[in-house]
């Protein structure tokens, strides 16, 4: 099994960059009752490697005692690992498929879900648009289908009941929003946090259908792991209003 633990708390301490991998899994830490201690092992997505990385050491600093392993990754990926008996203490995804196959038979306790991330419109300052009935007949960029972002952007038209003939339809969140920027699309259905990583110079509209739908990211106590006192306070710690508050600056939404 071939794997990257990313330990967050040597990289606090080297600086940025200059994180550790190790191709195993740590170690789970204890089982019991108490404050956390030993090694948290805990499965992330991808798309929260930059609020998790605010985070742990937030929480290691509240637990001295504990240390947090974080391994990043796609959530089937994850998953997959997890039905094959890696010793996991916490999983974080908004991959709906994923987060059910664990919860059928991996899980304790109820899953949490900690943040959303819904579909936005994307537009430059001094627009026209001021919500997602002005979009037919704009020039509309979007990510092709094949990724989430596009079948989202789409889910959330079609709950809308809004009929687009894009103008646009490219590989990535990246290039939908440079059109936008350059002129030659109106506005781009992207992710907030897409818009938010992207910088200050684009505005993102939210519309009620996207939020109703929004990918939910989920925390799930995984049983495979034995530091149970561990991921019960992390998954604790992940609906914390310092949680809250870093979620949203990365673009993220209250649950």
């Amino acid at each position: 099994m071939h794997q990257h633990v990313v330990r967050l708390r040597a990289r606090t301490r080297r600086g940025a960059g200059s994180a550790g991998h190790d191709h195993q899994h740590a170690a789970g830490g204890p089982v019991g009752s108490g404050a956390p201690g030993g090694t948290l092992v805990v499965h992330a997505a991808d798309e929260l490697r930059a609020t998790l990385t605010q985070l742990v050491p937030k929480f290691e600093e509240a637990f001295p005692g504990v240390r947090v392993a974080v391994e990043y990754g796609r959530g089937a990926e994850h998953a997959g690992h997890i039905l094959a008996g890696a010793p996991v203490d916490v999983f974080v995804s908004a991959d709906t498929v994923a987060t059910a196959q664990v919860t059928a038979g991996h899980v304790r306790g109820a899953p949490a879900v900690v943040a959303r991330n819904p579909i936005v419109i994307a537009v430059p300052p001094g627009t026209g648009i001021a919500g997602v009935t002005d979009l037919p007949g704009s020039r509309v960029a979007l990510c092709a289908e094949t990724i989430p972002c596009g079948r989202m952007s789409r889910a959330a038209l079609a709950a809308a009941s809004i009929d687009v003939r894009p103008a646009a339809v490219d590989p990535d969140p990246a290039t939908a929003l440079n059109r936008v920027r350059t002129g030659t699309a109106d506005a781009a259905l992207v992710y907030r946090t897409d818009v938010v990583a992207s910088g200050n110079d684009l505005r993102a509209l939210d519309f009620a259908q996207a939020l109703r739908i929004a990918d939910e990211y989920t925390a799930i106590k995984v049983s495979t792991g034995s530091n149970t006192v561990g991921a019960d306070a992390f998954v604790g710690f992940l609906g914390s209003a310092l949680a809250r508050h870093v979620f949203a600056d990365a673009g993220l939404s209250p649950t």
